[in-house]
């Protein structure tokens, strides 16, 4: 799956105390597709590991920090296994589990990792989607709004509305690229009014220049490419100033 999209969205919830065991609840959700999905050996895998463990590595006499080390592989026997039934376009299912983390373990650098992966009996076919959580982050409705996980488009961010002004699937309260907005020439992304309008003219030729002068200003936003040939340059900015002249 790695050069197509995936149908899959997995959400990872639960409940943690220090000190006690964690309980994690983790759904699968089938995206608005029009067929069904094979799920033959088709299965929900989960691990648990621990960030920035503080490691001697021999090879290179230096001491480094360790990332996303396992510490346990939770579904790795048969009997642990999580089998997906579900094939039909927004279907979901609902995996849940606990574990007991060692006290030698750093609970705020634990983690749960959560993939979908078909497994043929021979050789393991790529993941079809993953998704990871810290133990410390567990929680049905973290924002608070009465949406769970996977049905809210700002997970970590308070927008009961749900309000998706461009539909790329990101809440307006957080996302950071209004696709209404972020459109070619506008390059310092002002707009106007409920509809999100954006505003191009001078102001956003003045912006380019800037741009052109100092790379680092580029952001994931700036729609730039004018010529659409893959480069940012003089010709861009060329003509931007005929689009705004010609109003």
């Amino acid at each position: 799956m790695a050069i197509n999209e995936s149908p899959w969205s997995i959400g990872i919830s639960g409940g943690y105390e220090p000190g006690q065991d964690v309980n994690f609840d983790i759904e699968i959700l089938i995206d608005d597709i029009d067929s069904t999905v094979n799920t033959s050996d088709l299965y929900l895998e989960v691990f648990v590991v621990e960030d920035s463990i503080y490691s001697y590595w021999g090879s290179v006499d230096q001491w480094h920090n360790a990332r996303y080390v396992l510490r346990t592989y939770l579904t790795k026997s048969e009997s642990n296994k999580y089998p997906i039934s579900i094939s039909n376009a927004n279907e979901s299912e609902l995996f849940t589990g606990t574990f007991s983390p060692s006290d030698a373990w750093v609970s705020d650098n634990l983690s749960i990792i959560a993939f979908i992966q078909r497994l043929d009996g021979c050789c393991e076919e790529p993941v079809y989607q993953v998704n990871r959580s810290r133990i410390t982050d567990l929680h049905p409705d973290p924002d608070g709004d009465g949406l769970t996980y996977l049905y809210d488009n700002c997970t970590y961010d308070y927008n009961p509305d749900q309000e998706d002004s461009d539909g790329d699937g990101l809440g307006n309260v957080c996302d950071g690229c209004n696709g209404l907005v972020n459109i070619v020439g506008n390059i310092n992304l002002d707009a106007e009014g409920d509809d999100f309008t954006p505003i191009i003219g001078v102001e956003d030729v003045l912006a380019f220049s800037d741009l052109l002068e100092n790379n680092d200003l580029i952001n994931d936003c700036h729609s730039i490419d004018m010529l659409e040939d893959g480069e940012i340059n003089q010709w861009d900015l060329i003509v931007l100033v005929d689009l705004v002249m010609a109003d």
